[in-house]
C-alpha cells in the first residue's frame, strides 16, 4: 500500500485561504526525511514571505501553482518557491470531511467555532491531526496553522509567520492630539544626547554594555494615534516616518496598544496606539544627530522636518509628526525623587508609587527623565531577603516588579540603577545599600465589600450644615458587621482608632472634603461612631455588633467642589501587625452609597394669586417710582412653611440664555433692558424697565408685554458664610453656592401698565348706567357713595382694580381727599393734552365730541361742560408718570 504524504505548508495554505481545493506535491513513497530536510528552507521562505507581504499590506488569497506558493495582496502578488512537485494531487475540505484524490481521508471536527472556521492543524511523529483528530495522511514534518481572526499564523518546526487577512485592512490613522505630535524629550523639551565619558562593560540594564565615547541618547516622548478599524494590529506592521519627498527618517518606530485612559473625550481608547521612536544609530552619529531631523540642515532656523506615519510603506497620517530639537548635554548621576516612579493602574490611569499601591501581578515601573539613558531595578540590602521571603522578583528586562499572591501588604524598597547620557552610573559599588532607593507598597488583600442601604442626605435651607448620618444596615435591615466572620470583627475592633472612611481618589464633588492620609488615600476625618442608644461607641469596651451608625461632620468641612449627586464611600478596617514591612490587608470593608440631594423649588415656595392656574405665568403691574416704570416680585412667592427660608433672598433671571452661567449669587439690582438679554436680580429689588425698549415709539402702549424664559432661584446654603462652610477661596465658595442653587420651572411675566384695566362708570342708586347723564346746563353729577343702602353709588366714577374713585373736584389735586386705587393722585388738564406728571401722579383731560372742554363747577363739585349742553360723548385721557396714555370714551345722555 502506498502511503500518501502531503506538504504541510501547502495544506496550511489551503486552509488559510478557506478555499475549496488546491493542488499538492507528488507522493513520497519512502523518503519522509526528504521533506524534513527542507524544513529549514521552508522556514526561511516563510520569513521572506512575511517581509514581502507586510510591505504590501494584507492577504487576499493564497494559491499553489507551478511549484510556487503565491500570496495575492491588494498591492500585488508575492511568491515563494517550493520544492518541485509532480504527480498532482487534489485535496478538498467539504464541510467537515477531508478528501485526498477524491477519497475520504477522515472527518474534521470544527470545534466550538462557527461552521467553516479554519481548524487547528498539527503534525506529530509524521502524522497529520486536525483539531487533535488523527488523519490517514503522513506528512513528515511539524506544522501548526491557527486562524486568529484578522491574522493567520503558520508554524513549521517552531518557525512561525503571521500574515494579515483581508478583513483587517487598515483604512485610516489619526493623530489623537496635534499639539502633542512631536517626539521630544520626556519633559517636552529637547531630546538630549552625550558621549559616554567612561566604559561600563558590566551594565546590567536592558541596553547592555556601554563603551567609552559611545553615543547615548536620552528618553523620548511618545505620540498617540487612533486607527480604523479599531481592531487593526498596528504593532505587527512595518512603521516608518517619511517626509513629503519620500525620505525615511533615521528612526525605528514601534507601536504599542495604549492602555492608558484618553486625555481627550474626542478619541476612543479602543484602537488607540502609542508610537515610540528610537534614533537609528546605524545612520545617525554624534556628528549629524542635531541636524538629522531639521527641515534644512544648513539653516536650523527653518525648524523641524514634517513627517507622515507610513504603514508598510504607505503614508496614512497628515504631515504633522516631527522629531523635536536634539541637544548635546552633560549629565552626572541621576537620583530618584518622590513621585518619580510611575505605573499604569488597572483603570488605565497613570499613578506614582508614592500615592498608589502596587497591585499583585507584573507592573512596569516607569522612570522618566530626559537625561536618562537606561535604568533597571534590583533589591539590595535587607530588601533581598524580604523579596525572597514573599517571592517578589524583578522582570528579565529589569523594569517591572512581579508580585505573587501572598505578598499583599508588603512594603519594600527597590534600588533604581540609573545611567545618564554621559554614562554616569548610580549607585556604584561601595555606595550604601540605601542609595537611590524608592519605597514601594504592595496593595493589601481585598475582601468582598458588604453594601449598606443608600443614605439619602438632603442639604436644606436653615439646616444646610447638618451632619450626615449613616446607619450600618444593609438593604435587608441587618447590621452590616454581622456579615463578617467573628475573627475579622474582633481584629477590627482592636484597631478601632484606625477606622477609615475613604473616597476613591477618582471621585470628585462629594459634599464633605477629604484629604490624603499616610496610605495615600482620600480620607474623611470628622467621623464619630454611635450605638443604637445614641451614646458614643468605644471599641475598647463595645463590640463591633454594637456599632449602629456614624455621623460625618459637614460644618466647616464642605468640599470646595461639592455638588449634589450619587456617591460611594468606603468604610474599611485594615490589619496592622506592628510589622513595618506588612500592613494594609482588609478585615472589614463596607460600601456606603450616599445620595446628596436638595429640595425642589416647589417644595420650598408657593405662588400667590397673581399667577395663572398653570402657575407658569406671573402677572406684574408696572408701578411708578417718580417717572420710572418698575416691576415688583416681593410677594410673588411665599414659603410653604416646611423649610426655614427667606423669600427675599430669591433671585430671578430674565430671558436667561443659560440657567446658571448668568446667575450672580450676590450683587445689586440689574435692569431688564430688552426682551433677549439675560439679566438677574434679587427678588427684594424692584426691577426697572427700560422704557425705550418696553414702551412703543409713541409711548402710549407696551411694545413688549412679556418677559420670557424666567426662573426663580434659591441657594440652599443661604446664610452660610465661607468660615461656616470651611471654603476659603472666594471663587470656590461662589461655585459651591451656585451648585446648590435650585431653580423653579421656566415661567413668563405678563406685564401690565400702571392703569391697566381702568374704567369709567356712571351710577344711579348703585345701578351702573349705559351712558353718562348730563343736565341741561352741561353738568355731570359727581361720584358719591359707598354702595350701602344709606349711601348708594351715584354719579361719575373711575374704577381701577375694583376700587372706585369719585370723580369730583375735591378729589383732584395735591389736597385730594382720595387717590385712584389708593395710589395715584389725579390732576386735571382741562383744555390741553394731558402732560406727563411725576411721582405717583396721573393727569386727566376731559373733552367732548366737539372739542369742547370741561371745568369744575366748584359749587356742585362736578364737571361742567363750558360750551353748551349738546355733547354726545365725553373723551377722557389719563397719562401716568411713566408717559403711558389711556383713552376712554363714554356716551352722554341729556337729562330731560
Amino acid at each position: 500500500m502506498r502511503k500518501k504524504y502531503l506538504s504541510a505548508l501547502l495544506f496550511g495554505a489551503l486552509l488559510f485561504a478557506s478555499a475549496g481545493t488546491f493542488t499538492s506535491c507528488k507522493d513520497y513513497d519512502d523518503d519522509i526525511n526528504n521533506l524534513s530536510q527542507r524544513v529549514d528552507q521552508i522556514a526561511s521562505d516563510l520569513a521572506d514571505l512575511e517581509t514581502k507581504v507586510n510591505a504590501l499590506g494584507c492577504v487576499e488569497s493564497i494559491e499553489f501553482s507551478d511549484g510556487k506558493l503565491i500570496v495575492h495582496t491588494p498591492n500585488g502578488d508575492v511568491s515563494a518557491a517550493m520544492p518541485e512537485c509532480t504527480g498532482i494531487k487534489e485535496v478538498k475540505l467539504e464541510g467537515n470531511t477531508l478528501y485526498v484524490d477524491g477519497v475520504e481521508a477522515g472527518k474534521v471536527e470544527l470545534g466550538s467555532g462557527e461552521e467553516g472556521q479554519i481548524p487547528v492543524i498539527t503534525v506529530k511523529d509524521g502524522k497529520l491531526y486536525v483539531n487533535d483528530q488523527l488523519m490517514d495522511i503522513e506528512v513528515g514534518s511539524n506544522v501548526v496553522l491557527v486562524d486568529n481572526g484578522d491574522t493567520c499564523t503558520i508554524t513549521v518546526d517552531g518557525q512561525s509567520v503571521t500574515l494579515m487577512k483581508n478583513a483587517a485592512q487598515l483604512t485610516s490613522i489619526v493623530i489623537e492630539n496635534l499639539d502633542e505630535a512631536q517626539f521630544t524629550g520626556v519633559d517636552g523639551n529637547e531630546i538630549v544626547w552625550d558621549l559616554a565619558t567612561k566604559a561600563t562593560p558590566n551594565w546590567a540594564g536592558e541596553k547592555g554594555a556601554v563603551a567609552l565615547n559611545q553615543l547615548l541618547i536620552g528618553q523620548i516622548s511618545t505620540v498617540n494615534v487612533q486607527v480604523t478599524p479599531a481592531d487593526y494590529d498596528l504593532g505587527a506592521q512595518q512603521l516608518t516616518l517619511v517626509d513629503s519627498r519620500g525620505n525615511v527618517a533615521p528612526v525605528i518606530v514601534t507601536a504599542e496598544a495604549n492602555n492608558r485612559l484618553m486625555k481627550s473625550r474626542a478619541a476612543s481608547a479602543n484602537g488607540s496606539w502609542t508610537l515610540s521612536i528610537a534614533i537609528d544609530q546605524t545612520k545617525v552619529n554624534e556628528g549629524n544627530i542635531e541636524q538629522a531631523f531639521l527641515y534644512d540642515p544648513q539653516n536650523p532656523g527653518e525648524g523641524q522636518m514634517a513627517y507622515s506615519l507610513c504603514v508598510n510603506g504607505k503614508p496614512y497620517t497628515t504631515y504633522d509628526l516631527s522629531v523635536g530639537e536634539v541637544l548635546e548635554t552633560t549629565k552626572g548621576k541621576i537620583y530618584v525623587s518622590p513621585n518619580c516612579l510611575t505605573f499604569i493602574d488597572a483603570d488605565g490611569r497613570k499613578q506614582d508609587t508614592d500615592n498608589k499601591k502596587i497591585p499583585v501581578g507584573t507592573t512596569e515601573l516607569m522612570f522618566e527623565v530626559p537625561e536618562l539613558y537606561d535604568y533597571y531595578y534590583t533589591f539590595e540590602g535587607t530588601n533581598k531577603s524580604l523579596a525572597e521571603q514573599y517571592g517578589i522578583t524583578i522582570s528579565e528586562d529589569g523594569k517591572s516588579i512581579i508580585v505573587p499572591e501572598g505578598a499583599e501588604g508588603v512594603i519594600i524598597n527597590v534600588t533604581v540603577h540609573t545611567m545618564s547620557v554621559s554614562g554616569d552610573v548610580y549607585p556604584n559599588a561601595g555606595d550604601p545599600a540605601t542609595a537611590n532607593t524608592a519605597r514601594l507598597q504592595i496593595a493589601g488583600t481585598e475582601i468582598e465589600a458588604q453594601t449598606l442601604a443608600t443614605t439619602t442626605h438632603q442639604v436644606k435651607p436653615g439646616d444646610a450644615l447638618k451632619e450626615i448620618r449613616v446607619d450600618f444596615k444593609t438593604a435587608d435591615g441587618e447590621n452590616v458587621f454581622s456579615k463578617f466572620p467573628a475573627a475579622n470583627r474582633e481584629a477590627a475592633r482592636d484597631l478601632w482608632n484606625q477606622f477609615k472612611v475613604i473616597e476613591d481618589n477618582t471621585q470628585t464633588n462629594f459634599l464633605i472634603a477629604s484629604s490624603m492620609n499616610s496610605d495615600k488615600e482620600e480620607q474623611l476625618y470628622s467621623v464619630t461612631y454611635y450605638k443604637a442608644d445614641d451614646t458614643r461607641w468605644n471599641g475598647s469596651v463595645d463590640d463591633m455588633l454594637d456599632l449602629s451608625y456614624m455621623k460625618l461632620t459637614v460644618a466647616g468641612n464642605v468640599a470646595s467642589d461639592a455638588r449634589p449627586g450619587n456617591y460611594n464611600l468606603t468604610f474599611v478596617v485594615e490589619d496592622d501587625n506592628s510589622v513595618t514591612t506588612v500592613s494594609g490587608n482588609e478585615l472589614i470593608k463596607v460600601t456606603i452609597p450616599v445620595a446628596i440631594t436638595v429640595p425642589t423649588f416647589d417644595e420650598l415656595f408657593t405662588k400667590d394669586a397673581n399667577w395663572n392656574e398653570a402657575k407658569d405665568t406671573y402677572t406684574a403691574r408696572i408701578f411708578i417710582d417718580d417717572q420710572a416704570a418698575k416691576l415688583r416680585y416681593t410677594d410673588a412667592f411665599a414659603s410653604t412653611g416646611d423649610f426655614d427660608v427667606e423669600t427675599s433672598h430669591i433671585n430671578l433671571t430674565f430671558n436667561a440664555l443659560d440657567e446658571y452661567n448668568n446667575y450672580p449669587i450676590f450683587g445689586g439690582t440689574e435692569y431688564v433692558t430688552d426682551n433677549s438679554q439675560a439679566v438677574a436680580t434679587p427678588i427684594s429689588s424692584d426691577i426697572e424697565l427700560n422704557k425705550a425698549n418696553v414702551y412703543n415709539d409713541d409711548q402710549n402702549a407696551l411694545e413688549v408685554d412679556k418677559l420670557t424664559g424666567m426662573h426663580a432661584y434659591y441657594n440652599v446654603f443661604d446664610g452660610e458664610s465661607q468660615s461656616s462652610m470651611g471654603i476659603w477661596n472666594w471663587d470656590e465658595y461662589q461655585a459651591v453656592l451656585q451648585a446648590f442653587t435650585i431653580a423653579s420651572g421656566e415661567f413668563t411675566t405678563q406685564i401690565q401698565t400702571a392703569l391697566h384695566g381702568i374704567e369709567v362708570a356712571y351710577y344711579i342708586d348703585n345701578v351702573e348706567q349705559t351712558n353718562v347723564v348730563m343736565d341741561l346746563s352741561g353738568s355731570i353729577a359727581p361720584g358719591r357713595g359707598d354702595g350701602s343702602n344709606s349711601n348708594k353709588w351715584n354719579g361719575l366714577f373711575f374704577i381701577l382694580n375694583n376700587n372706585k374713585f369719585e370723580v369730583r373736584a375735591t378729589n383732584f389735586g395735591s389736597s385730594a381727599a382720595d387717590k385712584l386705587d389708593d395710589t395715584y393722585t389725579l390732576y386735571e388738564a382741562f383744555g390741553v393734552p394731558a402732560t406727563q406728571p411725576r411721582f405717583n401722579n396721573v393727569n386727566v383731560s376731559f373733552v367732548d365730541n366737539n372739542g369742547g372742554t370741561f371745568t369744575w363747577n366748584m359749587s356742585d363739585d362736578c364737571l361742567q361742560l363750558s360750551t353748551g349742553a349738546d355733547a354726545t360723548t365725553v373723551k377722557i385721557t389719563f397719562k401716568d408718570a411713566t408717559g403711558i396714555e389711556y383713552k376712554k370714551e363714554v356716551k352722554v345722555q341729556q337729562a330731560r
